[in-house]
């Protein structure tokens, strides 16, 4: 069995940079938040979770079919939120918006799993970057902050090219997101 997801890899040196400095901002880390992976960026499209071996390439076949005729697109980073909800915080993200030219094939790709008997979680699809999973906030000033600040901040454009399957390895050192297959997205001249 391997624990699988498909996701869209997003590669953003803006994203790193304002992580990377609110990692080591010292009062932002009195809370107990455990900080993502910066290679690790991605969207989820669809968390598959503990999937047969056997199965890859009949997910691979699905990919394709659903983003065969999908074109590379660029994305807006725009502002940070938490999952579930401020009162709540356990997720602190980066928001992505104009995926829209992707939902058609997202829907379609969606509809492929349900047929071939994959289960997934049916939440509509809220594109972001997880930066950090929040354990507790004991220093809620500095957390507030950042949210405030940043709620609507523009942090540039990403391209998006390509959906990639993803084998999610747990290790000793954290999470390595292992790209089983890869459906680039072409570009089509006229």
């Amino acid at each position: 069995m391997k624990r699988l997801f498909i996701g869209i890899p997003i590669q953003s040196e803006t994203a790193l940079q304002a992580a990377d400095r609110w990692r080591k901002d010292p009062e932002l880390n009195l809370n107990r938040m455990v900080w993502t992976n910066p290679s690790n960026g991605h969207i989820t499209l669809f968390f598959l979770g503990a999937t047969p071996e056997q199965q890859v390439p009949i997910l691979e076949q699905m990919i394709d079919k659903a983003f065969n005729e999908v074109q590379p697109i660029t994305c807006q980073l725009s502002g940070v939120g938490v999952f579930p909800d401020k009162g709540r915080p356990r997720v602190l993200w980066m928001g992505l918006e104009n995926l829209q030219p992707l939902f058609p094939a997202y829907g379609l790709l969606g509809d492929l799993l349900l047929k071939s008997g994959f289960l997934f979680d049916p939440k509509p699809l809220n594109p972001h970057l997880t930066l950090a999973r929040v354990k507790s906030l004991s220093y809620l000033t500095s957390f507030k902050a950042l949210l405030d600040k940043f709620q609507s901040f523009y942090f540039g454009t990403v391209d998006v090219n390509r959906v990639t399957l993803f084998e999610s390895i747990s290790t000793t050192a954290g999470v390595i997101y292992q790209p089983l297959f890869e459906k680039w997205l072409l570009k089509v001249y006229f």
